[in-house]
């Protein structure tokens, strides 16, 4: 949406914050320029820039921030670009070779060198460095790395996202245009191509796969094949709830037993404040048993002498302990939407507690979600089935006149088992009732 109006700066003071990113065109007043425009976005953001058609395709020129940048100053900034346009020149080229940035390898450099800036500031972490270069080198180095930035258009930021959805899937998707989108932003260039692309809404794809009681009894029977370091790992991946780098990683230093916690740095975590994670009786057993075989002055809880790293790691490959783990127990399967993946035991940690009758804002807390409306989106459906049970109780205790029996509320939570579940309960059942007899 664009409206005429004379800048002056009182007028651009009092301008009304929008819902959308309007423009402001410069018209209307005795030193107007035309082609100059006043963007100004939600959050109050007021920035010049001059636009101008060339052989039929826009041209447009970031001047600067209002109030930093004068009505005055802008609009003799706009002259001087439309003057170099009419002489051939594009003033966004000039920029960037100023900037030694013409294609996405260079502004790749440029978004690293900043970002090392960050680090040392305190405000990013090395480990996201690093997941940005491996992003860049295995999924956008090859398809764009050489590519001129000067006429990579919109249509093209589509194409390429595109690309990646249909190879890679929808989380690589949105991790590339995340990237993409700084890397722009970063260099300073004037138009960004992926700048109002979205990502794609996670929910839709999210993986619900969990471990069911019997699958875990077959995880539990194939980790007692494994050397005691891997099982111990498992375990804590799965008494925890946290994700693989950190369990994998995780350091003496960071544990208190006389509080029976666990505290993970920011360095390990997206959080501004260390996560702390509590330890249940059975956690604390297998720390105080990886403690008495840990050489003195160890720093890992899971050590590995053949690892750069200095911990065990998970090779993603069939050589990793997690794939002979799940091959064993069954669990392993080529189609990765069926495949027990690692993550998935974090997930079935939360899907127990939540379906037990623990609260979201508990399991939240467990996870270490920044916000508990994520954990809501993710788990609140399970917690539909608790409600369910309760208005039942209440609802015969209403149209009945009397509460429910003990007998009507077991009755009630095993309609809601599972068939495995409910298998189970019968085979146990049948052996009391056996029992019973051969004692009467």
């Amino acid at each position: 949406m664009v409206s005429g109006i004379n800048f002056t700066k009182r007028m651009l003071e009092n301008l009304e914050l929008p819902k959308k990113r309007t423009r402001y065109a410069d018209i209307g007043g005795t030193n107007s320029v035309r082609g100059l425009g006043l963007d100004v976005t939600p959050s109050g953001d007021k920035t010049f820039r001059y636009v101008q058609k060339v052989n039929g395709r826009n041209v447009k020129v970031t001047i600067g921030k209002f109030p930093e940048i004068t009505v005055e100053l802008a609009r003799s900034h706009a002259r001087d670009i439309a003057q170099q346009i009419a002489g051939g020149i594009n003033p966004n080229v000039e920029k960037r070779k100023k900037r030694n940035a013409d294609t996405f390898n260079d502004l790749f450099t440029i978004y690293e060198e900043l970002f090392k800036l960050d680090i040392k500031a305190g405000k990013r972490r090395e480990s996201s460095l690093t997941s940005s270069k491996t992003l860049y080198r295995l999924h956008l180095k090859a398809k764009v790395g050489n590519t001129p930035i000067d006429n990579f258009t919109k249509a093209d930021a589509k194409q390429l996202l595109n690309r990646i959805l249909s190879e890679k899937g929808y989380s690589l998707h949105n991790h590339a245009l995340t990237l993409l989108k700084s890397m722009f932003n970063r260099a300073d260039v004037p138009t960004n191509p992926f700048g109002t692309l979205k990502k794609i809404d996670e929910s839709y794809h999210r993986r619900q796969r969990t471990l069911s009681p019997e699958e875990l009894q077959r995880l539990f029977k194939s980790l007692d094949q494994e050397q005691e370091v891997y099982q111990d790992c498992v375990l804590l991946l799965l008494l925890t709830g946290q994700r693989k780098a950190t369990v994998l990683s995780m350091e003496w230093r960071e544990i208190n037993r006389e509080n029976q916690t666990w505290s993970i740095p920011t360095s390990k975590i997206k959080s501004k404040k260390p996560h702390v994670v509590p330890l249940t009786s059975e956690a604390m057993a297998i720390l105080e048993r990886r403690a008495k075989s840990s050489p003195r002055g160890e720093e890992f809880v899971f050590p590995s002498r053949r690892s750069q790293s200095g911990h065990i790691t998970d090779k993603s490959g069939k050589g990793g302990f997690w794939r002979r783990i799940t091959e064993r127990a069954g669990l392993y399967n080529s189609d990765p939407e069926k495949n027990l993946q690692v993550h998935d035991l974090r997930r079935t940690l939360a899907t127990y507690q939540v379906s037990s009758g623990g609260s979201l804002q508990a399991t939240s807390k467990l996870l270490g979600h920044s916000n508990v409306s994520i954990t809501s989106d993710v788990y609140a459906h399970l917690s539909v089935d608790i409600v369910r049970q309760e208005l039942e109780q209440t609802t015969n205790y209403m149209l009945g006149g009397q509460e429910s029996s003990d007998l009507d509320k077991l009755k009630q939570e095993i309609s809601s088992l599972n068939p495995e579940d409910k298998q189970q309960l019968l085979e146990f059942l049948s052996k009391e009732l056996s029992h019973s007899r051969f004692n009467n």
